[in-house]
């Protein structure tokens, strides 16, 4: 370690055919650069004089050691980056703290043993106070690993963190393999939002850009470990809200079921609760998860909503509300899930959902023949222009008109949501001209689509017109007091 042979600066180092059109030699001046570098006069090559000596495996996953530890390394064509690579090893670090102790431990003067003890039990001694000591280094450099690690996962939960709340999906066409902040193929890889912001972070930290330059397999960054993040991320919000909820001692439950597009029936599970205290006071809701269910009758989905309930780890007891549709599984008063959870909890009142009562009062009304029949040829009339050749002529007919209108083109009735028709109708009032106009056009066409054209011009009769303005009035008033009913600081008074 400390009287290595060193060759003189007129050494002349073997030439190797490592190049296709020229050979190459050692650099003599790699031996300043790199002070654990040595070079071996009978095998011709490199080795660290420090892994020669103590490294024992090659560190994380125990790779087999080879070149520059255990055979010579005679790459001269990309030496400095084997060099710059070794340098950069847990293995290599591990074994320079071992080899700078020992000299250290060697060199120190300390009273002679020897003289206290005979030879073997002075080797027995020592050889206990190296491995103590090596272990104590190991140890100490375990720790520093560790908290090197944590805070290279800073930076990687905070872009995961600000993908999640500007709603930004994380992943792209390339999801594996180092990042690469100088690359020829940049512009024509989309590695994602999360790799972006991320490399972008990693400019102003050079630690962490060195960290996701280096040759390690564990980056955290994988679609995996990003999973893995949200998960936590998704627990700690979970846990701060169930806090609130238990600390505000009565809450109310919010449930609606839906198919995914995965055709499972879901249950989505949400909490309102009042936060704060005295004056300071605000009325909270809140998403907690969603409850895949095979049966949507009044108990299997009552027994759902107790059992998530707990297992979220709110207090059940303190349900004093129930807010559902008014379906017969949900409202129904003898088998519905308003009673289910009410044989067990009895405080908790149902209250229909108010925003859905309000759009089921719309969808009666117009139940009513002439609106009914209003809302078709509406619906029609979209279908009819949702073509690219009649969309340009109604577009054509709307850009020559001498009206500033805002709508380009017929919107689609909404099929659930009846207040939400509003702008559909709202658009169709504003358009109608134009459609009048372009459906005389269409009907001088020589195909089957002039037949239809006239179809629907003959349809808007005096009926259509008086249906369609009571539809726009009423659904003018229906829409504003349907997000009102929806606010979350909305109560009774």
């Amino acid at each position: 370690l400390t009287n290595l042979w060193f060759p003189p600066l007129n050494y002349l180092y073997p030439l190797l055919e490592q190049h296709a059109k020229r050979k190459i030699k050692f650099q003599h001046h790699w031996l300043e650069k790199f002070n654990w570098l040595c070079y071996s006069e009978k095998l011709e090559g490199a080795f660290c004089k420090y892994c020669a000596v103590f490294a024992r495996s090659g560190g994380v996953g125990s790779q087999t050691l080879g070149s520059l530890v255990t055979t010579a390394c005679k790459n001269w064509k990309n030496a400095l980056k084997v060099f710059e690579n070794h340098s950069n090893n847990d293995y290599h670090k591990t074994s320079v703290l071992k080899g700078e102790h020992f000299i250290k431990l060697f060199s120190c003067n300390k009273p002679n043993i020897v003289e206290i003890l005979d030879g073997e039990r002075y080797t027995n001694f020592l050889l206990i106070y190296i491995s103590m000591y090596l272990y104590t280094c190991n140890s100490i450099l375990r720790m520093k690993q560790k908290d090197q690690n944590r805070l290279n996962l800073i930076p990687i939960i905070e872009c995961i963190m600000l993908c999640g709340r500007q709603e930004l999906a994380l992943r792209g066409h390339k999801e594996s393999g180092p990042i690469y902040f100088k690359s020829e193929a940049e512009p024509y890889i989309n590695e994602g939002n999360f790799r972006a912001i991320l490399k972008y972070k990693a400019k102003d930290m050079d630690d962490f850009k060195q960290f996701l330059e280096s040759d390690s397999r564990y980056k955290y960054t994988s679609p995996n470990i990003q999973n893995e993040i949200i998960s936590c991320c998704g627990d700690l919000i979970l846990d701060k809200i169930v806090k609130e909820v238990n600390v505000a001692k009565c809450f109310s439950v919010l449930v609606d079921e839906t198919t995914d597009v995965s055709v499972k029936e879901q249950l989505t599970l949400c909490v309102r609760y009042v936060v704060g205290s005295g004056k300071d006071v605000f009325l909270s809701e809140k998403f907690l998860k969603y409850i895949e269910i095979n049966s949507l009758t009044g108990k299997n989905i009552g027994t759902s909503i107790i059992n998530g309930l707990n297992s979220c780890g709110i207090d059940c007891n303190n349900i004093y509300g129930q807010g559902y549709d008014g379906a017969s599984n949900m409202a129904g008063r003898f088998k519905g899930t308003q009673t289910v959870v009410r044989e067990t909890y009895p405080k908790a009142l149902y209250v229909h959902c108010a925003a859905h009562s309000l759009n089921l009062a719309v969808s009666a009304a117009c139940g009513i023949q002439a609106i009914r029949n209003c809302l078709g040829v509406v619906e029609k009339m979209y279908c009819f222009f949702n073509t690219p050749k009649r969309k340009n002529v109604l577009l054509n007919c709307i850009n020559e008109g001498s009206l500033d209108t805002k709508s380009k083109s017929l919107k689609h009735l909404c099929a659930t949501r009846w207040v939400e028709r509003y702008t559909a109708v709202n658009d169709f009032v504003e358009l109608f001209p134009f459609v009048v106009n372009a459906l005389e056009q269409i009907s001088e066409w020589n195909d089957t689509t002039s037949t239809d054209a006239k179809i629907l011009h003959k349809a808007m009769d005096s009926e259509f017109i008086i249906s369609l303005q009571v539809i726009k009035l009423l659904f003018s008033y229906g829409l504003p007091l349907c997000k009102l009913l929806q606010k979350v600081d909305i109560d009774l008074k």
